[in-house]
């Protein structure tokens, strides 16, 4: 599953609250860069907040690595610990570039990853794939809209069809899901306009330090392009240690996390079942997946309660 929406400024907020202490540690920074923070958050000597002239349910902008962490930190329970960060779905050690000039980073996240950046092919599917299309047997329409026609910039009340127009306005990008009736067919907002948003998907296997970007950004308001960046399949691409775009999560089977039982609901019966696993040493508990079992795990198992 996927997220409907992009992730706000409110949410990432919150992110970069929890690991600026250790942005601080690892970079000697008090001055965050937008890597970290995106252009919209300020983070200096403790202080963090979005700046005055935008808001928490506009779109969020980060670097690749940084969603990477992010994404890591869900997967994990929002525990604020350094290895919650670091570790789970994607391995930020392999972040760097070898003797030769090669960059390592992981091509693709790790098993068992339950929040992460979705695939090229994903992207694609969850904004373009109907299955109803062709009389039932499915088929792509050529914009994230469920049609042929490309959505045209604007504000919705004067026709405007997806989140990006004229910037010196200053009224773009509009709050997520804005345009509640230009969904792809599965139901997400903002496929077109908003962020760019991130794949993990390298453009090529031998440049993991390339990823395909999809669709395009409240600043794009071009209109009638034959080649227009929202056109199915047509892809852009970024460098891993310099961007500065949008994330839609991929959602590992669409539940809760902390469904254990998958009935649906979060509750007693959860808890109970975490509790035995734990107990029994039942590899299903190891939530940190590093073969132990530990508060690591109960703390992995409450933040996801929590949300």
């Amino acid at each position: 599953a996927m997220a409907t929406t992009e992730v706000t400024l409110g949410q990432y907020l919150e992110f970069v609250e929890a690991y600026y202490p250790f942005y601080v540690k690892n970079t000697g920074r008090e001055l965050a860069f937008v890597d970290f923070t995106g252009l919209r958050i300020i983070a200096n000597h403790g202080d963090i907040f979005i700046l005055p002239q935008y808001f928490a349910a506009q779109p969020a902008d980060m670097g690749w690595e940084y969603a990477a962490r992010y994404c890591n930190w869900l997967h994990n329970g929002k525990v604020v610990e350094a290895w919650a960060f670091e570790t789970g779905v994607y391995d930020t050690s392999t972040f760097v570039q070898s003797d030769d000039g090669t960059w390592l980073t992981q091509a693709a996240r790790s098993p068992g990853a339950r929040v992460f950046m979705p695939t090229w092919d994903e992207w694609i599917k969850a904004g373009y794939w109907d299955p109803d299309k062709n009389n039932g047997q499915g088929g792509y329409w050529l914009y994230p809209t469920g049609s042929d026609t490309e959505p045209r910039p604007g504000l919705p009340e004067e026709g405007g069809e997806r989140n990006a127009g004229d910037t010196d306005t200053g009224l773009f990008p509009l709050a997520v899901g804005s345009y509640p009736n230009m969904t792809s067919p599965w139901g997400m907002y903002d496929m077109s306009g908003g962020q760019s948003e991130y794949t993990e998907t390298p453009v090529r296997p031998e440049r993991l330090y390339r990823r395909i970007l999809g669709g395009t950004r409240y600043s794009y308001d071009n209109y009638g392009d034959y080649d227009s960046r929202d056109i199915l399949a047509y892809g852009n691409s970024i460098t891993t240690f310099k961007s500065q775009d949008g994330l839609r999560l991929g959602l590992h089977g669409g539940g809760h996390p902390a469904d254990l039982n998958d009935d649906g609901e979060v509750n007693y019966f959860d808890i109970a079942r975490f509790i035995r696993w734990f107990i029994d040493g039942d590899e299903r508990a190891d939530f940190r997946l590093d073969g132990v079992f530990d508060l690591d795990d109960v703390q992995v198992f409450l933040g996801w309660f929590s949300l």
